[in-house]
């Protein structure tokens, strides 16, 4: 309190002496003193601003914490990615976005000469007011009413066009981004290193987005302000050479005006740019955390992990709080000097960039229209030439202000740019490195090499695709993970059709790897793989994906209504096709093959995995590769389902399962031991005595579990009757 009240005490004092100087001076010794407080006041704000500019250099990073990039800005690197997206957006000189962009450009054009015309019409109309001419006056109304109805369309044709543009641009990138996005599984590429470094799902959505609406915003508030400037200034220099006027020094003076308002505004703005890209990565890590809850919602409910996820979330909505926080406080200081320069420093340069040639000139040239004949004739053309001087000054002084105050949303166009532009090369990366060599009806004929030559593993990995090949030959074809991992050193085998064979083995041994590897989803490193067209091949995973849409969508999933129409396909067919995988009930349950509902929820686990494998039936490939999908069915229907793909539709099955029932459906077995060795053999010769075998491990692993607390027993019994026992020595 003792601290408060001395500084209201020297405050006060303060103020008596500011006013007893003011009251003490002339006019003069006030505009300086004036002019001392006004620049010790800009002064002020300038050094809080640069201290608020320099909290940007510890803006928070995202987290996880990634490897150091730079930051985007107004430099080549913008320019050139820029241009990249623009090639992108305006495919050629006669597209429709270039035709667009064209009819933008024309009606921003007529928009400033529409402005000069109504400036000159507006001072004619103040003239004709001093001079009490009625008749004129209401003339001039009247064509200024009329002017109105091609300026105000020309103003919504602005801001359709505007839109208009803004849609197409934002076509033209989703339509190339999706092309890339879907193409050689680019999408799966991307899944696999899926961190917040590849927020795709923010890219293609709010980047985009954002990026068109800044660049088409930012057209039109550098375009027409810059059209305005031109033809502004050369009406104004047409206006002050008819009078005869000096119109140098007002022009030097609005150029070092606007010259040094820039730097300044240049020097003291924060680093929007950084700042829009870092909070756009912040807010796609936080949606991939909420899509991550979503897509494992059930698991975090067993294991009542919402205390986790929660915390999770709110930790990295307060970093997206602390830097918006940090933008809107960088942004309210730089609005305040800001406005200060382009508002009221500008408005008295232009007023008196207006009054000198007036104040200044005693006569008029006799070129004038109007005769100089008494000084009311004076006065009102005064007026009128003042006042569209004024009218003319300030639309250019709009138009500087648009084009200084765009710095900002240019800075924050260089953040996404720069975040479309990683978006499309990391497409174009995964489409260039998804390049398998892969050859069609090959003649070269296929051999396996049951060991590895000396050169085989320095060769890169080749594929030979064919119609009428009906097996797969894997020739000393390394198993490795996309992460470098290797499973299996070398393997070769061969599957012919008819060949229905088992995969077994422990967890990580490379069963599932071997699937994608065969199906493409992940390169081959080394070694050469024969095999059908992928068409002739089909994957059922453990948990099938159901996609949106019908009952029927699911069944012949990824074909949709008109491929089936074309392949001649009907209801009925499909109908026989869930008699087979016992779902006949669900279509009548969900009422018809046209029911559509959220699948996903609606099915229980096993109708899941017997819906994913009607596909093979409908599809009927030459090849199944089965993953673990029958976990959750009945053996019955499994041995329904087995027995009809095999006798009756004549499905080679590839098939990784832990179940023993299974066997009898499969003439080779094919089992991984772990750390990277392999046996391939012929299953129907000694079938009866696997499943002894099987038989006898279940036996003793029963007996090795009941051992524990039968030796517990046998112990205690021994202190009860005080005896030992030969089994506890």
């Amino acid at each position: 309190m003792v601290v408060a009240s001395k500084l209201l005490r020297k405050i006060k004092s303060a103020i008596i002496i500011l006013k007893f100087l003011v009251e003490n001076q002339s006019r003069f010794s006030k505009f300086l003193l004036a002019s001392g407080l006004s620049t010790s006041a800009a002064f002020i704000l300038y050094r809080l601003c640069l201290k608020y500019t320099r909290y940007t250099k510890n803006f928070p990073k995202c987290e996880p914490v990634t490897k150091k990039k730079v930051n985007p800005a107004l430099n080549k690197q913008f320019f050139r990615e820029l241009t990249y997206l623009c090639k992108i957006m305006f495919p050629n000189l006669f597209s429709k976005q270039s035709f667009l962009l064209f009819i933008h450009t024309l009606t921003l054009i007529c928009r400033t000469f529409l402005s000069i015309y109504v400036a000159k019409l507006e001072g004619l109309l103040v003239r004709n007011i001093v001079q009490k001419n009625f008749l004129m006056f209401a003339k001039k109304l009247i064509q200024w009413l009329f002017i109105a109805i091609p300026a105000t369309t020309c103003n919504s044709l602005i801001r359709y066009l505007e839109s208009k543009l803004d849609l197409e641009l934002k076509t033209q990138l989703v339509k190339r981004s999706h092309r890339f996005y879907f193409d050689k599984r680019v999408y799966y590429k991307i899944a696999l290193k899926q961190s917040d470094e590849c927020q795709v799902d923010q890219n293609l959505t709010e980047d985009i987005d954002k990026l068109t609406n800044l660049f088409v915003h930012l057209y039109s508030s550098l375009t027409k302000p810059l059209l305005d400037i031109i033809l502004i200034t050369a009406t104004l220099i047409g206006l002050a050479k008819s009078k005869n006027v000096n119109y140098v020094v007002p022009s030097l003076m609005a150029l070092v005006v606007i010259v040094l308002t820039g730097m300044l505004i240049r020097k003291i703005s924060p680093k929007f740019g950084k700042m829009a890209a870092d909070v756009a990565k912040q807010k796609g890590y936080l949606r991939f955390l909420y899509g991550r809850i979503q897509t494992n919602s059930e698991e975090i409910a067993f294991y009542s992990g919402e205390k986790t996820e929660s915390n999770l979330v709110n930790d990295n909505f307060k970093l997206l709080k602390k830097k918006l926080e940090l933008v809107h406080n960088n942004k309210f200081w730089y609005i305040i000097v800001e406005q200060f320069l382009l508002k009221y420093v500008w408005s008295a340069a232009g007023l008196s960039m207006i009054s000198m040639p007036l104040l200044l000139s005693d006569k008029y040239s006799p070129k004038s229209q109007i005769q100089v004949e008494d000084e009311a004739a004076e006065i009102s053309q005064r007026t009128e030439e003042f006042t569209m001087a004024k009218n003319l000054l300030s639309s250019g002084a709009d138009a500087v202000e648009r084009i200084m105050t765009s710095y900002k949303e240019l800075t924050e166009l260089t953040g996404f740019t720069r975040r479309v532009y990683e978006m499309f090369k990391l497409f174009e990366n995964e489409s260039r490195n998804s390049d398998i060599p892969i050859e069609i009806d090959s003649v070269i004929e296929p051999r396996i090499k049951l060991a590895p030559e000396d050169n085989d593993q320095a060769k890169p990995g080749v594929v030979y695709e064919s119609d009428n090949l009906k097996s797969i030959i894997v020739e000393n074809i390394r198993v490795e993970t996309p992460n470098g991992e290797v499973i299996v050193p070398s393997l070769s085998l061969k599957i012919d059709h008819g060949m229905n064979l088992l995969i077994t083995g422990p967890n990580g041994c490379g069963k599932s790897s071997l699937f994608r590897i065969l199906s493409g989803l992940w390169t081959l490193k080394s070694g050469i793989i024969h095999r059908p067209k992928l068409k002739d091949m089909f994957y059922v995973p453990q948990r099938p994906y159901l996609a949106i849409g019908t009952l029927r969508d699911q069944i012949i999933y990824p074909d949709r209504v008109e491929d089936m129409v074309q392949k001649r396909i009907t209801d009925t067919d499909l109908m026989n096709i869930m008699e087979i995988v016992n779902l006949s009930n669900v279509v009548t349950r969900e009422g018809g093959l046209d029911a559509i509902s959220d699948w996903k929820d609606v099915l229980s686990g096993g109708e899941k995995q017997r819906l994913g494998l009607s596909r093979i039936f409908y599809h009927k490939p030459k090849f199944a590769f089965l993953d673990e999908c029958t976990s959750a069915i009945s053996i019955d229907v499994e041995g329904k389902i087995y027995h009809t793909a095999i006798n009756d539709y004549k499905i080679t099955l590839l098939t990784i399962a832990h179940r023993y029932t299974l066997w009898q459906y499969h003439n080779f077995i094919l089992q991984f031991d772990g750390v990277g060795n392999w046996k391939f053999e012929e299953l129907n010769n000694n079938l009866d005595n696997r499943l002894n075998l099987k038989q006898e491990k279940d036996k003793l692993e029963k007996i090795l579990l009941t051992v524990p607390s039968s030796k517990e027993r046998l112990e205690e019994l021994c202190n009860i009757l005080g005896e030992s026992s030969i089994a506890l020595e």
